[in-house]
């Protein structure tokens, strides 16, 4: 654990260091590049598991997957880290470029998570190629709407 521990320490180093050099905020380089390594794991298992003929486990993974790491890695972090402060709370202040561009990444992901359950759930579970490229492309616009945010 204290392996996993430092190597995710210098991860995200390194990430704040390419964001400072580059300009870009934690916001979108949490959106694009630490999400893309975090779940390339996860989408090499899914791939290998609906090959196999398990393509609705796959889903569930992909869903529950990000899911769990919401609620309990999230819930735990700010369980502990509200303890710690005396004014009750974690400040999340909209108002500074970064707020902005944090709070344009949860309305993304809230409105990719619902285009998600409102495909699947419209189309009997079934995700087609067509869907795939819906997904892609709302992520994408995702990625837009949170870089135009963090100009601001």
């Amino acid at each position: 654990m204290i392996w996993i521990y430092i190597l995710a320490e210098v991860i995200v180093d390194l990430l704040e260091l390419f964001g400072v050099l580059t300009g870009l905020p934690s916001s979108l380089l949490g959106l694009t590049i630490l999400s893309w390594g975090n779940s390339l794991g996860d989408a090499i298992a899914s791939i290998s598991i609906s090959k196999s003929g398990f393509g609705e486990m796959a889903l569930t993974s992909c869903i529950a997957g990000p899911a769990f790491n919401l609620m309990l890695g999230l819930g735990i972090t700010t369980f502990v880290t509200n303890l710690g402060l005396d004014e009750g709370g974690i400040v999340f202040d909209i108002h500074t470029g970064e707020g902005i561009s944090s709070m344009a990444t949860i309305v993304s992901a809230l409105i990719c998570h619902v285009a998600l359950s409102s495909i699947i759930i419209a189309n009997d579970f079934k995700i087609m190629q067509k869907h795939a490229k819906v997904l892609v492309m709302i992520y994408s616009i995702s990625i837009m709407f949170v870089a135009v945010a963090s100009l601001q």
